[in-house]
């Protein structure tokens, strides 16, 4: 049994780790007892990552691997799943949360390529990373963690292609929480509001800058403590989702978000 604060002997894929909300949760995992697979592109950020897992766990280095590719790929969701299976020899948590954000401007001035791209990465990848790791996940009686956003559930002025790409993971959360529950497989989902993340870094060349600038915008449409919402609050949440204290919960989509969602588009 895994409770929230207990992962011993559990074995989680965690993509987009290299960074950002999928750095935070697998830092916790690792905090944890979990084993944990990192995924993400960036070679450099994903050997840091470990580096800070390896050190959450108090040194415990077997616990960590990493797989370094694009999801998007058919070869690198299979190369992620065998990872773990293969070093840790079972998969008990899936969290997919690898995503793109592109700047937009309206239906007249986006272009199939970067529809294809929206889509491809926080749609298509996700849906058959999951079918990639469903042997597995239905053995050990597994759990999925789909990382959805806020935005799914807002109508955001000549931004239509984000917002739909997380409409329709929510829908997946839901429709394969009921597919796989016959099997014991619980399927959820994290929609938080804005957070600080390099998922921007399409918005131009300082990611730094533009995330805080990010922040400054948004904290005040945050009621609850005035404030963005954090990756560690997020991976918080996840963290439940994954565990034994959330054993009856599937098919949900958790709002993270300091009530900012009662505001609107506002």
């Amino acid at each position: 049994m895994s409770a929230t604060g207990d992962f011993t002997n559990k074995v989680a894929i965690v993509t987009g780790a290299s960074s950002g909300l999928g750095q935070a949760t697998a830092i916790l995992f690792a905090k944890k007892g979990a084993s944990v697979v990192l995924c993400g592109r960036d070679e450099d950020r994903l050997k840091f990552s470990v580096a800070q897992c390896v050190e959450a766990s108090g040194g415990h280095a077997s616990q960590f691997t990493s797989a370094i590719g694009d999801i998007t790929k058919p070869e690198v969701r299979q190369a992620i799943v065998n990872k773990a299976v293969e070093t840790f020899q079972r998969l008990d948590i899936l969290v997919a949360n690898a995503g793109i954000l592109y700047p937009e401007n309206g239906i007249e001035n986006t272009t199939e390529t970067i529809y294809d791209h929206l889509f491809d990465t926080n749609v298509q990848a996700i849906f058959f990373l999951i079918k990639t790791a469903l042997p597995y996940l239905k053995k050990y009686g597994g759990n999925i963690i789909n990382v959805s956003s806020l935005a799914s559930t807002l109508i955001i002025r000549d931004m239509p292609l984000y917002p739909m790409t997380k409409a329709t993971v929510d829908h997946m959360t839901k429709c394969l929480a009921l597919d796989l529950a016959p099997n014991g497989v619980r399927v959820n989902a994290v929609n938080p509001s804005y957070f600080p993340t390099r998922m921007r870094r399409h918005y131009g060349e300082n990611v730094e800058e533009i995330a805080q600038q990010g922040v400054v915008l948004e904290s005040p449409n945050h009621p609850l403590y005035g404030t963005c919402v954090t990756a560690e609050a997020i991976a918080d949440t996840i963290a439940f989702l994954a565990s034994d204290s959330a054993k009856f919960v599937t098919g949900q989509c958790h709002v993270v978000d300091g009530a900012r969602h009662f505001l609107g588009c506002n």
